[in-house]
Formats: structure tokens, sequence, C-alpha cells
């Protein structure tokens, strides 16, 4: 499936660097949910300590290619790829290209990630699941989805020297799940008001933690009123 992607962009096989895991997060997102796959793919994000060189990768949960490029890759180059770096998609409706086949019977949604070095990146998911199953779980899973992949590609960034601080702004889903948890909701109870999992509110308390600097969510609910990001 996606583990191809980088040898069919016509990247040199002697030039990618494989590992037989890929990562954590990705293992833990597909186990949680549960799915057959989770796949992340950015292709030219650049190296801020190698100036003129360029990240390109496609990592799951089982494993993980990646090279660095002289040149970035071409939207050329892409040809029926470049569909899932544009808009999300429901690969289902794209039965007539043969990138289809790469769906080998599973259900797959891929969903593009926000740029902001000039990269390209996508989070896809696949599932085995019946239609009517299929339908039910898609909504939830592109909204979820959408969230963590953003959470993970920016973690990418950094690795690759981006840490910037606009990289690291709150977002206004993370500061209404601290408000909700400032108020002595849980966030099982936080989750049901904003009309996400509480999976999704461990992530975006997570993810405030993180920006903030705390240990604790209680620590960044404090600093976050301290800071007047959020009023109780």
């Amino acid at each position: 499936m996606f583990e191809t992607v980088l040898e069919d962009l016509g990247i040199c096989t002697s030039e990618i660097q494989e590992r037989s895991e890929g990562a954590a997060f990705l293992k833990v997102a597909r186990s949680a949910y549960p799915l057959a796959d989770v796949v992340y793919i950015a292709l030219n994000i650049p190296i801020s300590r190698q100036p003129g060189r360029y990240m390109q990768c496609a990592y799951s949960d089982r494993w993980l290619k990646q090279c660095v490029s002289h040149e970035p890759v071409s939207t050329s180059q892409l040809g029926g790829l470049a569909a899932m770096f544009r808009e999300p998609l429901d690969w289902a409706d794209l039965q007539e290209t043969p990138r289809a086949s790469w769906a080998c019977g599973r259900a797959m949604l891929s969903f593009p990630l926000r740029a902001s070095h000039g990269e390209i990146a996508s989070f896809c998911i696949a599932a085995n699941e019946g239609f009517d199953g299929w339908q039910e779980k898609k909504k939830t899973l592109s909204r979820e989805f959408q969230a963590l992949g953003g959470y993970f590609h920016q973690h990418m960034l950094r690795i690759w020297g981006h840490d910037t601080e606009r990289d690291m702004l709150i977002s206004a889903r993370e500061l209404e799940c601290l408000r909700w948890i400032a108020e002595g909701k849980t966030a099982w109870e936080a989750g049901i008001i904003l009309g996400i999992s509480e999976r999704t509110v461990r992530f975006h308390l997570n993810a405030a933690r993180e920006k903030l600097d705390c240990l604790t969510t209680t620590q960044a609910v404090a600093k976050a009123v301290a800071q007047q990001l959020i009023a109780v």
C-alpha cells in the first residue's frame, strides 16, 4: 500500500532509509480506534539545519521510510496522488482511478494537513469495515483524525527544526477543553459538551500541557487562567 509512495515518486531506492518499526503514536492510534492502518505521508519538509535539503517520508506503525533530497518533489510527479494532499478523500469515491487498487478492499480516508513551511502532508486511515459500519464511523473518524494528524505533523516539523512560536500557539479547541476542565468537568463530560470523544479531549489537553510547558492538566489550567487565555 502506502509504503511504496517514495518509490512511486521516482526517488532512488538506494537513498530511502527503512526501519522495521514505525512511530509509536501511529501504533497507539491504530489500536485505540481500532483501524487496519494509520499512515502519515509528508513531502518537501525543509530541513532547517541543512539549507537546500528536504525530508520526504511515509510512516505507519509497522514501517518507516524516509529520505533527504536536494530538490523538492514537484506536484507534476504526484500524478493520481496529488488529490490526497489537496482535499479530504473517501477512497471509495475513487474506484475509477488506478490508485484505488491500493485500498485492497479496505475502507480508506485521507486528510491533507495544514502546511506552514511549503511542505505537503496527508494523514491516511484504513479500516476493515462493511459498508454500513463504515458509513456510521466515517464522520467521527474524519473529525478526530484531522486533529490527530495535525498534532503528529507539528511534531514532525519540530523534529526537522521548525519549532517556531507560531507552531506552538494554543488552538481554540485546546482552550475550550481547558476551560471545561477548569469548570470542574471531566474529560468525558467535556467531550459530551463539545461533541467530541473523551479520547480526543485528552489529546487536546496533552497538546495544551506541552505548549504551556506544564506537567499536569491542573498546572496547565492555572497557567491558562493566569495568562488570561481562559476565564473562569
